[in-house]
C-alpha cells in the first residue's frame, strides 16, 4: 500500500510543478525576469539627510547617496556569497578580503614592487552618463587620476589616507599607473571601494552651481539620480547606457534588472516600520530586532535575514585629558557599566558582547574573549566595588563629573547612553549629555572639541583601516585622542612593509588590536543584532548589504521587482 501510494503522488506533483511552468527538461526552471519594476527601500542609515555630493568633502555619507550613480574601481564579487559559493556574507560595512574582490571600472591590476608601483587596467567602453553640461563619453585613465587627485589634494583629506600615492601617469587610454614613495597593504579599500573613491567625472565641477549640486551628479553606475526631496527622499532612473549584465537561469540579463529605485529617507522609527507592513517599502536594510517577533507573527509573507551590527557603541573616553588619561579611570569606567544587563534588559538577548575592536564577522583578525590577556577579559565584567577602588587609587574617591556628546540620529543609542549614566552614578560619577543633531555632533569630534567623553559608533572598516582611524595620532575619526608611539610606529611598518603577505599583515593588525584594547580607549557597549526585511515580490536578492564600504548599488541593481505579484497580493 505504501509503496503503490508513492507511485500515485510522484506523478501528480510533477504533473502539478509542470502545470505551473517550475519543472522542465529535468531541471528547475527560472522565473521570467521582468525588467520594468520599481524598488523602493530604506538603507542601513535612513535617518540621515545625503551630506555632499562631491568627493572632495570626504564625507563618509556619500557612498550610501552616490554609490548607485558613481562606480567604483574594485568591488566585492557576489557569487562569492549567499548567492553563490557562500565564502562571504557581504554584511561588514567595508571589509571585502583580497579573494572576494574583483573588478568593477577596472579588468584587472597588478602591485609591482621594483619599482613600487600600482598599475590598474581600466574596463573599456564604459560610459559616463550624458547631462546638459557634458555628452556621454568613455570613461580613461585621466578621469581615475583626476579622482585620485582631487581626493589627494583636498584640504578636508584624512591624515595619511593617500601618502601612498605619487606620481600618476596614463601611458593609454585604459591604463593608469602610479608610483608609490611606500607601500599601502591596504590600498585597494583606500583607492578600489573605501568611503571616498567613488570616480568622478571631471565635468561634475562644469555644472551649474558645481559638483556640490544633486543636479550635477554623474558617474558610470546603474542608475541616474533624477529626484532628491531633502529629508524625504532620492529618485533612481535606470542608466541606458549602463556596461553590466547579470546571467539569472542561464540567460544574460542587461543591469539595472529595474527602471526605477528610490530610496526613502525616514526618520521615525515606526513610520519607517508601518511602511514595511503596508508594503509601502519593498526592502527593508535594517530593522530593530524588537519588531521582528511582532512583524513575523503578523506579517508571514515577509522574507528576512539577520546580521550583528557593523559597527562597536562605544563610549570614547579622551586619553589626553583629565581624569581619563590615568587608565585606572578608564578601566574603572568599564567595571562600573553592567553590559550584560543591558543585553538582557534593552535588548532582550539580542545583542553580543565581542571583543573590542573587530567583529565576529572578521576572522583573519577576530581573537575570542577567553583567548584575550586577562586584563582585558576583565574589562568585559561587571564589578563596582573594584570600579570604586580604582577610582580611589587613581585620586577621585568621590568619584567626579564630565560629559559627552550623543547623537538623536539614533533612539538605541540614546536609550543606552541613559542606561551608562544611571551605572556610572553608581560609583559616584556624574556624566551629563550633551545631545545633537547628527552634522553638530560629528562636528565636535572632526574640530576635536569635543568632551572628555564622546558616544561613538565605531564602524569596523577594515583591519588596517579600523586601527589607523580611530587610534593613529591625528586622525580625524579619533575621538579617543590616542597618541601612542608604539601604536603608530607598529601599524605605520606592518602597512608599509611590501614583503609582508597579507596573512602576515592581518596577524600584526590581530597583536595590535590586543594591545589597543589593553590600553582601554573606551566603554565597552554591546553590539545588536538587527534584520533585513524584504518582500517575496523583490526578486534575486538574498539578503547582502554591502559590496565596499557603504555600497549595495551592485546589490540593488541585480534586484528585480515583480510587479504583478506584488499587486496580486494586494499592494
Amino acid at each position: 500500500m505504501k509503496t503503490k501510494f508513492s507511485w500515485i503522488i510522484i506523478p501528480f506533483f510533477l504533473l502539478t510543478l509542470l502545470s505551473l511552468g517550475i519543472f522542465v527538461s529535468g531541471t528547475w526552471a527560472a522565473e521570467t525576469v521582468k525588467t520594468n519594476g520599481s524598488l523602493t527601500f530604506t538603507e542601513l542609515v535612513p535617518t540621515v539627510n545625503p551630506m555632499t555630493w562631491d568627493i572632495d568633502d570626504w564625507v563618509w555619507k556619500h557612498g550610501y547617496d552616490t554609490n548607485f550613480v558613481m562606480e567604483h574601481l574594485i568591488v566585492g564579487d557576489l557569487q562569492k556569497g549567499p548567492r553563490g559559493s557562500k565564502k562571504f556574507t557581504f554584511e561588514n560595512n567595508a571589509w571585502i578580503p583580497l579573494d572576494i574582490q574583483k573588478g568593477e571600472l577596472l579588468e584587472k591590476w597588478e602591485v609591482k614592487k621594483k619599482p613600487l608601483q600600482l598599475i590598474l587596467h581600466l574596463r573599456k567602453g564604459v560610459l559616463w552618463q550624458e547631462k546638459p553640461f557634458m555628452k556621454a563619453r568613455e570613461i580613461v585613465a585621466d578621469d581615475v587620476i583626476y579622482t585620485a587627485n582631487r581626493l589627494k589634494k583636498s584640504p578636508k583629506a584624512i591624515p595619511l589616507y593617500m601618502d601612498f600615492v605619487g606620481k600618476m601617469e596614463a601611458p593609454d587610454k585604459y591604463t593608469v599607473v602610479i608610483d608609490m614613495p611606500e607601500f599601502a597593504a591596504d590600498w585597494y579599500y583606500r583607492l578600489g571601494w573605501g568611503y571616498y573613491d567613488g570616480i568622478q567625472a571631471p565635468e561634475q565641477e562644469k555644472g551649474p552651481g558645481g559638483p556640490k549640486q544633486w543636479q550635477n551628479l554623474t558617474g558610470t553606475g546603474p542608475y541616474m539620480l533624477t529626484e532628491y526631496k531633502d529629508g524625504h527622499s532620492q529618485t533612481y532612473m535606470r542608466n541606458p547606457n549602463y556596461w553590466g549584465s547579470e546571467t539569472i537561469g542561464g540567460k544574460k540579463y542587461k543591469l539595472p534588472l529595474n527602471d526605477k529605485i528610490v530610496m526613502m529617507l525616514i526618520k521615525d522609527e515606526s513610520t519607517r516600520i508601518t511602511a514595511l507592513r503596508t508594503g509601502k517599502l519593498d526592502l527593508m536594510m535594517a530593522v530593530d530586532w524588537k519588531y521582528y517577533d511582532e512583524l513575523k507573527k503578523n506579517v508571514p509573507q515577509l522574507k528576512w535575514a539577520r546580521h550583528l551590527g557593523t559597527g562597536n557603541f562605544t563610549v570614547a573616553l579622551r586619553m589626553d585629558k583629565k581624569p581619563f588619561n590615568d587608565i585606572r579611570v578608564r578601566r574603572a569606567m568599564n567595571l562600573a557599566v553592567n553590559k550584560q544587563e543591558i543585553i538582557k534588559s534593552m535588548f532582550g538577548g539580542n545583542a553580543e558582547l565581542h571583543t573590542y575592536p573587530f567583529p565576529p564577522t572578521f576572522k583573519e583578525v577576530y581573537t575570542p574573549l577567553d583567548k584575550l590577556p586577562p586584563a582585558v577579559r576583565e574589562l568585559y565584567t561587571y564589578n563596582p566595588e573594584k570600579a570604586k577602588k580604582l577610582l580611589a587609587e587613581a585620586g577621585y574617591p568621590n568619584g567626579f563629573a564630565f560629559k559627552a556628546q550623543v547623537s538623536n540620529a539614533s533612539q538605541v543609542g540614546l536609550d543606552i547612553a541613559a542606561m551608562v549614566v544611571a551605572y556610572l552614578d553608581k560609583v559616584g560619577v556624574k556624566l551629563e549629555l550633551e545631545t545633537m543633531d547628527y552634522p553638530s555632533y560629528m562636528s565636535r569630534m572632526f574640530r576635536k572639541n569635543h568632551s572628555e567623553g564622546y558616544f561613538f559608533a565605531n564602524d569596523h572598516g577594515g583591519p588596517y583601516s579600523n586601527l589607523r582611524k580611530n587610534y593613529l595620532t591625528g586622525q580625524t575619526w579619533n575621538p579617543h585622542m590616542m597618541s601612542d608611539p608604539y601604536v603608530d610606529k607598529t601599524w605605520q611598518e606592518t602597512v608599509e612593509n611590501p614583503n609582508l603577505t597579507d596573512k602576515q599583515a592581518t596577524e600584526a593588525m590581530k597583536k595590535l588590536s590586543i594591545y589597543i584594547s589593553e590600553q582601554v580607549p573606551c566603554i565597552i557597549l554591546p553590539t545588536s543584532y538587527f534584520y533585513t526585511a524584504w518582500w517575496p515580490w523583490v526578486k534575486n536578492y538574498y539578503g547582502e548589504i554591502r559590496t565596499g564600504a557603504h555600497q549595495s548599488g551592485p546589490i540593488i541593481s541585480r534586484i528585480w521587482v515583480d510587479e504583478e505579484m506584488k499587486k496580486k497580493m494586494g499592494y
